[in-house]
Order: C-alpha cells, then sequence, then structure tokens
C-alpha cells in the first residue's frame, strides 16, 4: 500500500477531488443560510459561467491542441496571446506541457509509453494518469514551443495565470455583477471542474465507444456526445488518422466549433496556413475501413476492389481539375469546368453502386 501511495501525485490529485467538493459544498450552504444574493445574481453570474467556459475550453481545443500540439494552422502573435491567457483558467496544466503530453499519446497510442493509454482502463484515461507522478513528471520535448516565448512564459509562471484567471478573475466579474463569492464558486471552481470532465472524456470515452469509420487499428472513436461537450473534439477516430488537419468534423454540417473559429479567425486575419488533408486520402482511409471484412473474399477481388480504384482515381481526376480550374485562362475555364462536371457524375455514380455492393457484402457475410 505504502509503495501505491509514493506513486501518487498528491497536488493534483487533492486538486482535482477537492476543488469540485469544497465548491458544491460551499454553494450549497451559501444558499442555504445565506440571505445576502438575489435570484438574479444567480442568473447572471450562471450565464458568465457558462460563457466563460465554452470560451476556456475553446482554447483548448483550439489552442493547446490543434495550434500548439498538432500545429494544424499558425495564430497570429494576438491570438496566441488570447488563447494562452484564456487557457491557463482551465486548470490543465501549460500549453507546453500539455502539448509535450499529447504528441506522446499520439506517438504512442495504445501502448504503454501512451500516457493515458485506455488500455490501462477507462479511469487510468480519464483522470487516474494525472494522478501518478510517473505520469506528471514525463519529461517535456517540445522543442519548437520552448522557442515560443508566450508558450514558454505562461510555462514558467503557469501557477500565477491559472489562480488568476481561473479564480480571481471570475470572483471580480461575480463582484461587479454582485455577488463575488458566487463568482468565485460557479465561474470559478464549478466551471473548473465540468470543463475538466468534459476534455477528460475525449481520452477515456472517445476511445471507448463511437464509430471507427477511417481506422480500426487503434482504439479512438467518433462519439457525438463528446463532439457536443468539447466543441467538435469528438472526431477522435477522423483525428487519431488524420492528426495535422485543422478539422475534425469535414463537413459543413459537423458539430465543429473549434473548426469554425480557426475559420473565423483566418477571416479577421489571425490565423492562416491552416491545414487540410485531400478528401480523396479522407475517401480511401473510409472505403478501405468499409470493406476491411470482406478483404479475403472472391466478391471483395471480382466487385469492391475495381470499383473502389474506379471511385478513388474519379475524386483524385476533380481535385486535379478544380486546382487547374484555379488557374486556368478564361478560355481553358469552361473547358475545365465541363471535366469536372463529368468527374463528379462518374464519382457520385460509383459511389451509390459502392453502397449497393457493401449492402450486398453484408448479406452474404
Amino acid at each position: 500500500m505504502s509503495k501505491k501511495i509514493q506513486k501518487i501525485c498528491w497536488s493534483v490529485t487533492l486538486f482535482l477531488i477537492l476543488n469540485p467538493v469544497i465548491s458544491v459544498a460551499a454553494l450549497v450552504v451559501y444558499l442555504i443560510f445565506s440571505n445576502s444574493y438575489t435570484a438574479s445574481q444567480i442568473l447572471w453570474i450562471t450565464l458568465f459561467g457558462a460563457v466563460f467556459a465554452v470560451l476556456t475550453n475553446l482554447s483548448i481545443t483550439m489552442g493547446y491542441h490543434r495550434l500548439f500540439s498538432h500545429k494544424s494552422y499558425e495564430a497570429h502573435p494576438l491570438l496566441q496571446k488570447i488563447l494562452l491567457f484564456i487557457s491557463a483558467g482551465a486548470f490543465q496544466g501549460s500549453a507546453l506541457k500539455w502539448s509535450s503530453d499529447h504528441r506522446i499519446h499520439h506517438k504512442f497510442e495504445d501502448t504503454d509509453r501512451d500516457p493515458y493509454s485506455i488500455n490501462k482502463g477507462f479511469w487510468h484515461a480519464h483522470m487516474g494518469w494525472m494522478m501518478k507522478h510517473e505520469s506528471v513528471s514525463l519529461p517535456i520535448h517540445a522543442p519548437d514551443l520552448e522557442k515560443n516565448k508566450w508558450v514558454a512564459h505562461q510555462h514558467n509562471y503557469y501557477g500565477y495565470w491559472s489562480i488568476g484567471v481561473g479564480y480571481v478573475l471570475p470572483a471580480i466579474v461575480g463582484y461587479m455583477l454582485g455577488n463575488l463569492f458566487l463568482g468565485l464558486v460557479i465561474a470559478g471552481g464549478l466551471r473548473i471542474f465540468l470543463t475538466q470532465q468534459s476534455t477528460f472524456l475525449v481520452n477515456s470515452l472517445s476511445h471507448t465507444m463511437g464509430k471507427t469509420p477511417y481506422s480500426t487499428e487503434k482504439t479512438a472513436k467518433d462519439s457525438l456526445i463528446v463532439t457536443i461537450l468539447t466543441h467538435g473534439e469528438g472526431y477522435h477516430n477522423f483525428h487519431h488518422k488524420f492528426q495535422f488537419d485543422y478539422r475534425n468534423g469535414i463537413r459543413w454540417y459537423h458539430w465543429d466549433p473549434t473548426k469554425w473559429s480557426i475559420q473565423l479567425a483566418a477571416l479577421i486575419g489571425l490565423a492562416n496556413k491552416l491545414k487540410t488533408v485531400q478528401f480523396s486520402e479522407i475517401l480511401k482511409a473510409r472505403l478501405q475501413t468499409e470493406t476491411e471484412k470482406f478483404y479475403q473474399s472472391k466478391f471483395y477481388e471480382e466487385k469492391l476492389n475495381p470499383l473502389h480504384e474506379k471511385i478513388i482515381q474519379s475524386q483524385i481526376r476533380f481535385e486535379k481539375l478544380k486546382t487547374e480550374y484555379k488557374n486556368a485562362s478564361r478560355e481553358k475555364m469552361d473547358q475545365i469546368k465541363s471535366e469536372m462536371q463529368i468527374a463528379q457524375i462518374e464519382f457520385k455514380a460509383n459511389m451509390k453502386m459502392w453502397k449497393v455492393l457493401i449492402r450486398s457484402a453484408h448479406r452474404m457475410a
């Protein structure tokens, strides 16, 4: 027992446990025994806490994750400062430490060297790993981020920034709204707990339940619940297959506020060089996943594989024509446009046939 206790990182463990316990207990006692608050104060402070929670989570998904960990786009120094400032209040560690650990997670996914491997259990992946010295003390290896003076500053003074943004700022806003204590507890402690738990679900629930449309090799899955709670991070199977794409939800209708926020930042000049994967590569991964169970069958060799090649080639052809169209002279535009339309018609026809064949394969299996 003593050896297990020695392995516990008490500073992190106590914070994860005591922050919600004290926040809930203090709020309940205050609401029952105090007469120095109004319903209006509770409403406005809760509304601020909800907005601040959204901004906090976005600063993690847009900043810590897609910008600093994966470098899926480049951000103006002003945007970097804003993201680093707000994210400090999430109490998830500095951007430097968070990103370094996350890169290790992707590099050694589902192995013993993965700091939050789901193979060590749901609890471990969710938050248990943060309670162990061996995980918390993993050495930082992110030389590109260490050269970023704003990331380095946030890391070196993280304790001050986290307390200031996480607790002091909500208390000040609460005071301005008429009740400092409610601001501290609701927009501070409870917000931190809820945003932490939603983020932790990406490492636990998104590696346990969901769909695997792009790869079945790893445990990462697409989870609608996590997607809604984390501003698009729940399209985790796609992310682990194409981790450098700034999008997680690739369709326009996919719920991915992080993607939309990055696009908005690009529109106003605060972000650029947004990285994306060619749709033909995404399509190839999806089709391969759909046919994995039929690889050894005669039906795959005679029907599915030839059609698979036709679909990919028609999409590649369309993408090539699209690029040519952007740089074409006016004389060539009409011709290329016609060829693009033909390529689209071929693609749609082949995809309809593909769906029919997949249904037939499942019936025969």
